[in-house]
């Protein structure tokens, strides 16, 4: 059977040291550095570390795209790269994969409730009900990040409309793991474990501004 292995990190350990990070990073990280929330920020800080610690990422040219813009890196393991609400999963294997992370949302507000109504069928909407509960809201976090998780390993995206398309959202398997307060799905097209390994960022920090020392 295949495996998927999802390197998971929190990011706000990172807050005092975002210098240090952009000199270890690929420039389209440091860039994530520096525009946006705080919280966003320190997500693409330590989605540069993760990107160089595991796959060797010291370059934007390092990195090469697909049609719709998936990531890749010829000749290295297929991967995907998420984060919501202060966590980042990088998760990774030898099949074409999507990873969708995704913070659960405290109430339903117009975003969700849109969602909901134009994507959800109808058992899920049953499931997502109003909101008023926390297992709600888990329920509709893990609706969506099924989608999204089937998009990118398509490599599409929402170019692709599952509205339009609801086949694509067919013959995938699905692996799902509630950290929390996010939402983890992985995707791909074979039956696959799910391995959870969690990722200390300031470690790997430590040991990239060794090297670069």
């Amino acid at each position: 059977m295949e495996r998927v292995v999802a390197h998971v990190a929190e990011s706000a350990p990172l807050a005092p040291l975002l210098e240090q990070c952009r000199r270890v990073i690929a420039p389209k990280y440091v860039h994530g550095t520096e525009v946006g929330p705080q919280t966003n920020r320190l997500e693409a800080a330590c989605g540069g570390i993760m990107a160089r610690a595991l796959l060797g990422v010291t370059a934007d040219e390092d990195l090469s795209y697909g049609e719709y813009g998936k990531p890749y890196i010829p000749g290295a393991p297929e991967f995907n790269l998420s984060n919501d609400g202060g966590v980042v999963v990088l998760a990774m294997g030898e099949r074409p994969l999507g990873a969708d992370l995704e913070s659960i949302p405290p109430i339903y507000r117009d975003p969700e409730a849109l969602i909901c109504r134009k994507f959800f069928d109808e058992a899920e909407q049953a499931a997502v009900g109003d909101g008023s509960s926390h297992e709600q809201r888990t329920s509709w976090t893990c609706a969506w990040t099924r989608r999204e998780a089937i998009l990118k390993a398509m490599g599409t995206g929402f170019a692709v409309d599952p509205r339009k398309h609801p086949e694509v959202l067919e013959g995938w398997y699905l692996e799902t793991r509630v950290l929390e307060s996010v939402v983890l799905t992985c995707a791909m097209d074979v039956p696959f474990e799910l391995e959870l390994v969690e990722f200390d960022v300031l470690d790997a920090l430590a040991a990239l501004l060794e090297v670069r020392a």
